[in-house]
């Protein structure tokens, strides 16, 4: 199925939502499906490698950072995903994969400590740090899938029994890992703090 950017009214959104809810799936990442990151997240080491990140950028080939940060961010999914359990997901739409989702302890992405929004949730106060949230295949913004693959990380949460997850969201951008403050408040988030009003960090408990 082709989504056609036109404009559409409230029974167009249900009848796409509904076809989508039938080829859509969102599975756990594992260290079998790390592959299937959507290409343009799978050299992302923005939260994890903060300086690497950008001392790469500056001395090294875009065809050089990208084998390598591949590299790293899978060792970073195997050493979180046996240490914290399930650190990501994948959504697939008729088993491509379209969006991705990434979260962890704070203390597993050190440019949380980048932000001037502070303080950050830690692991031992049953909080969790969501780095990302990407719809990749921009077929599928604006089809209520941000908000369904967020309700399948809350979901997952909730069961290992977390007390809060929080991330920085983008006032008035949606140019941001994780999406626009916006898309947040709409969710059941509040604003914990916005000692920088361009990206405050907000919180929603579980």
């Amino acid at each position: 199925m082709h989504l056609h950017k036109q404009t559409l009214n409230n029974s167009d959104l249900l009848f796409i939502f509904q076809r989508l809810r039938i080829l859509v799936r969102i599975e756990d990442i594992t260290e079998a499906s790390l592959p299937g990151i959507p290409e343009s997240c799978r050299a992302c080491v923005y939260w994890e490698l903060p300086e690497e990140f950008d001392k790469a950028k500056a001395e090294k080939t875009e065809s050089e950072r990208r084998s390598e940060f591949e590299r790293k961010k899978r060792e970073w999914f195997v050493r979180t995903m046996r240490e914290f359990g399930t650190c990501g997901k994948i959504v697939y739409y008729d088993d491509k994969s379209v969006a991705y989702a990434q979260f962890a302890p704070s203390e597993r992405l050190p440019n949380t400590g980048h932000y001037e929004s502070h303080p950050v949730g830690k692991l031992e106060e049953g909080v969790v740090f969501l780095s990302c949230l990407y719809i990749a295949d921009k077929e599928f913004r604006g089809k209520g899938l941000g908000e369904t693959l967020l309700r399948s990380i809350i979901d997952d949460l909730k069961r290992r029994e977390f007390k809060a997850i929080e991330t920085f969201a983008r006032r008035g951008n949606s140019d941001n890992p994780s999406g626009p403050l916006e898309f947040y408040t709409r969710n059941g988030f509040i604003i914990k703090d916005q000692t920088n009003p361009e990206f405050p960090l907000v919180r929603r408990s579980l």
